[in-house]
């Protein structure tokens, strides 16, 4: 933070970018896992500082804010000053949001005005997952391959684990006896903003799962052990060396950590090469969970092989009946009584 930054902070009456900045630093660096803070500093810093920071804390009216919402919706796309989306908007006033409620408890400001402003609703947009034409091709072309990428997606597809759980996995992780994965930690490509020039501006960081519940053993069935324990040759192959614990299972031409958008980019690739509509890596997830449940697996214990906290997020954003299953689920409804002919005695009276 500047002296200026500072400055305004002490100040009665702060400027909208000294408090954020301030906010941001102690607020929200010291708690927030690296992927979080950089979701708040980029609203911050992107958005609403160019457009309302250089305005002082206390002049920051009900009318100013939804100015800015609305000016946002219609031109605030930063690559081609389009409109801004309403997911974004609406991630963008809960980082004002709770800004301001922060000022409020310090007494740089009587009362927080952003719950006063209104923003268009935001659907949620379900992730679709896979047809079972769509799995049965790709799951082909993936075993058919039996390469470092290949395995790290079918990993995925048969485990439900996030995209950055497959390339974050140690060989530590992998208990041989008890046939299990433990998954503990995720990694993300961040904005590095630390970077002196000629540095790249992005870097590759671990986190710990998202939760307490992300941080789970599971079996691995037979197929998917083997592709474990073909890692392991294709690591020796390539390294002229067995892995430690360190090392990864998933890996990069470089024996370190496998870019999460090299994976996406693979996974891009292949969809493209067998013709498949574009689904997103993250349909593999709630693939894995919509054929789960189909197949019998509750949803308490789907939850917990996703790493939910509750089921509701398991039911609401994973598990979504498909037009077979609801056919299958009507063609099964009888009446209870005898009236089986009832067509052909309403066309018969």
């Amino acid at each position: 933070m500047t002296n200026e930054q500072t400055t305004a902070i002490n100040e009665q009456n702060p400027t909208l970018e000294g408090w954020l900045e301030y906010w941001l630093e102690n607020y929200i660096k010291p708690v927030a896992k690296p992927a979080g803070y950089e979701h708040y500093s980029d609203n911050c810093r992107k958005h609403i500082i160019p457009m309302l920071g250089d305005m002082n804390l206390a002049d920051i009216s009900t009318s100013v804010l939804q100015q800015f919402f609305n000016s946002q919706a219609i031109s605030g796309n930063l690559r081609d000053g389009g409109p801004l989306s309403a997911k974004s908007i609406k991630n963008m006033r809960v980082v004002l949001d709770v800004a301001m409620k922060q000022a409020v408890s310090e007494g740089k400001i009587p009362e927080n005005l952003v719950p006063l402003t209104s923003i268009k609703h935001v659907k949620s947009k379900r992730v679709e997952a896979m047809t079972d034409n769509e799995q049965a091709l790709l799951e082909e072309y993936l075993f058919d391959h039996s390469d470092n990428y290949s395995n790290a997606e079918l990993a995925a597809m048969y485990t439900g684990a996030r995209r950055g759980e497959i390339c974050a996995l140690r060989w530590k992780s992998y208990n041989v006896s008890k046939e299990t994965m433990h998954i503990t930690e995720t990694v993300k490509r961040l904005t590095n903003r630390e970077a002196t020039p000629g540095e790249p501006k992005t870097s590759l960081v671990f986190c710990p799962v998202k939760t307490d519940s992300s941080d789970r053993t599971l079996m691995l069935p037979p197929f998917l052990q083997d592709i474990i324990n073909q890692q392991r040759k294709l690591f020796v192959a390539q390294f002229g060396r067995f892995p430690t614990a360190d090392d990864f299972v998933f890996f990069s031409a470089q024996c370190t950590v496998l870019d999460p958008d090299n994976l996406t980019h693979y996974h891009d690739k292949v969809l493209k090469e067998l013709g498949l509509e574009h689904k997103k890596f993250h349909a593999l997830r709630h693939t894995f969970a919509t054929r789960g449940i189909e197949n019998g697996i509750d949803v308490s214990t789907m939850s917990g092989l996703l790493g939910h906290a509750d089921t509701t997020t398991t039911t609401h954003y994973y598990v979504h009946p498909r037009d077979a299953a609801m056919e299958n689920a009507m063609l099964g409804i009888r009446p209870v009584s005898n009236r089986q002919n009832f067509e052909h005695t309403c066309t018969s009276a």
